[in-house]
């Protein structure tokens, strides 16, 4: 289970002060040195087959190793998204169909029912990540995120923070780091996922180009995301 909540932050110093941020009311925030770049592509179907069912198919390039990811929506309660989460670590083909066996092969499989998938949304992301940690045991995960969301042609850049809850914390750690950094940051609540706003953006360009909304070829996303991942 992902549950998370999601912020947009207006002026990029308040990553450098979070990372600066030694403790938050009663946890301790802990780093982790270094930047992680990411390459995430969604999937759906021609008729956005995934999108209907409130599921989400991901393929993240890491450089190093390529994680998919299946997600489905359960909905958001006060800004705190839930979602049923599946992950597996995978080869260089993006289809379920060559996953290694796994409950994220399965779910994606019965899902998609036999359909085909194609790239519609991609992401660049820069990602730094920051431990809230009460008691010595990690309760949340600070991530700052910065980069682009392209699809239809189009990019538009994103600079957040999501937090999110992990194993050993609960619902009330979750609040209250929302309350302390909204309390000490302005903090702005973001309600919809990349994935979601990539697909306006890929709507918006298909209706002002008078098309019926569907995906964007393959090659032309990869295009665009070579481009905007040069700059």
């Amino acid at each position: 289970m992902e549950i998370e909540a999601t912020f947009r932050v207006g002026e990029r110093s308040l990553f450098s002060d979070l990372l600066r941020l030694p403790t938050l009311s009663v946890y301790t925030l802990a780093p982790v040195p270094g930047i992680e770049r990411q390459h995430n592509t969604y999937f759906d179907t021609p008729h956005r087959h995934l999108a209907a069912q409130r599921y989400t198919l991901r393929v993240r390039d890491l450089g190093s190793r390529r994680i998919a990811t299946v997600k489905q929506s359960l909905g958001a309660l006060a800004g705190v998204h839930r979602r049923e989460e599946w992950e597996i670590t995978i080869g260089a083909s993006d289809h379920p169909y060559d996953w290694p066996a796994s409950t994220a092969r399965e779910r994606a499989l019965a899902v998609l029912a036999g359909q085909p998938i194609s790239p519609q949304v991609i992401t660049r992301t820069r990602r730094q990540r920051i431990y809230a940690q009460r008691a010595g045991v990690r309760c949340a995960e600070l991530s700052l995120d910065e980069g682009a969301i392209m699809a239809g042609g189009r990019a538009i850049g994103f600079r957040e923070l999501e937090i999110e809850l992990l194993s050993d914390g609960t619902g009330a750690d979750l609040s209250a780091l929302i309350a302390d950094l909204r309390a000490r940051f302005p903090l702005v609540p973001e309600p919809r996922g990349k994935r979601a706003r990539g697909m306006a953006l890929l709507d918006r360009a298909l209706g002002q180009a008078g098309i019926t909304p569907r995906l964007a070829p393959a090659a032309a996303i990869e295009e665009q995301a070579r481009a905007v991942g040069a700059r």
